[in-house]
């Protein structure tokens, strides 16, 4: 059985529903992060899907796992 593909696009809407979620500014986001605040317009925006260190940072600033933020782009 073949295993399926992410579906990318979704990234952006991961990233917008966390941030609401935990109540988070661009600004504040960045700090906690370590990513810039662009980078991360640029993926709200889905300009740019990150990488897996730019995921990795986003899950520690969230206090979640990789999977428990990325897995919804497998859904």
């Amino acid at each position: 059985m073949p295993v399926p593909e992410p579906d990318l696009t979704r990234l952006r809407a991961v990233l917008n529903e966390r941030r609401h979620a935990a109540g988070f500014t661009f600004e504040q986001l960045a700090e906690a992060s370590g990513i810039s605040r662009q980078t991360l317009l640029n993926i709200s925006s889905g300009k740019y899907n990150g990488d897996l260190r730019t995921w990795l940072k986003l899950s520690r600033a969230f206090g979640i796992t990789v999977d428990e933020l990325v897995g919804a782009v497998w859904a």
